[in-house]
């Protein structure tokens, strides 16, 4: 009897278990099924994050140039403001003109900043450019000037060195190690360039000027720069209006390959974006000996 209840038992039990132990089968296929989705969702999105990252990482060139040197240098994130007045960057005397004791041939004196006369800094110590004409009495040393005031007027920087009188485009940088502070951030400047005509009567100099401004350096541009390349750091100094390094390495970039038509390329854009077109040709002059150069004081 107890045998017959025990079969009864287990022909009643078997299926119920059997059933149960199913639903756990059926249930870890379900739950593998369901991970090896997720898994392939995963990796099928990290492929796609990896082939877009490839992507970027090779357009980058790209991007970056894409920003490149405006058609014109319109100057619309950072303006000078009102009171610095209108620099004047072309000085007045002309072709051939004998109207001072240093009459000049050809293109005038010319300070090589944008056509309002104005532009921008992020270091503290900037270059400055400027196209010096050649003077009938080429080769005798013609004696020029450097000055940089402060927004109050106050000059704070002068300098003096001779030149040959040959035609051409010179720096003047700003010394670091001669005393004089850093420029400050977001101050604006005025600077000149004169020619000395007649040291006993300067108002027979041939002058011109410009204005500048120190601006922060921003976060994202700074890491773009470090990434990039000689010439794409000119594309992004220009597309982000910083003048003077815009400027400033492209000039060096022209010393060190005066043949490479990128090079070329681009100082014939930026000085056209400029005003300053006809500038493109001209040669680039040994920089001068500074022979008298000091901070200027202000007491």
């Amino acid at each position: 009897m107890s045998d017959i209840r025990f079969r009864v038992r287990q022909f009643l039990v078997t299926p119920s278990v059997k059933r149960v132990q199913e639903g756990r089968r059926q249930g870890s296929l379900c739950s593998k099924r369901v991970k090896r989705v997720q898994l392939d969702r995963y990796f099928r999105q990290a492929t796609l994050a990896l082939i877009v990252g490839s992507f970027l990482l090779l357009h980058t060139s790209d991007m970056i140039l894409a920003q490149g040197i405006p058609q014109r240098w319109e100057a619309r994130e950072y303006k000078p403001r009102i009171g610095i007045g209108s620099p004047r960057r072309v000085e007045g005397g002309g072709t051939r003109s004998t109207t001072s004791n240093c009459p000049v041939n050809g293109k005038p004196l010319t300070a090589l900043v944008p056509t309002n006369g104005f532009g921008v800094t992020v270091t503290p110590y900037p270059t400055f450019f400027v196209y010096m004409p050649a003077t009938s009495s080429e080769g005798v040393p013609l004696e020029v000037e450097f000055i940089l005031k402060d927004s109050n007027k106050n000059e704070i920087y002068q300098t003096r060195f001779e030149t040959t009188g040959r035609a051409g485009i010179i720096a003047i940088s700003l010394p670091s190690e001669a005393g004089l502070s850093p420029l400050e951030m977001g101050e604006d400047y005025q600077w000149s360039f004169s020619m000395i005509c007649q040291d006993s009567d300067r108002s027979k100099d041939r002058v011109v000027q410009g204005a500048l401004r120190r601006v922060q350096l921003d976060p994202i541009l700074e890491t773009q720069l470090k990434q990039a390349s000689p010439e794409q750091q000119i594309e992004l100094y220009a597309g982000g209006e910083i003048w003077h390094e815009a400027l400033a390495r492209l000039v060096e970039l022209r010393r060190e390959h005066p043949t490479d038509p990128t090079v070329a390329a681009q100082w014939v854009q930026l000085l056209n974006a400029a005003g300053l077109g006809d500038m493109a040709q001209e040669s680039l002059v040994s920089n001068p000996t500074t022979r008298r150069g000091q901070p200027s004081s202000l007491e």
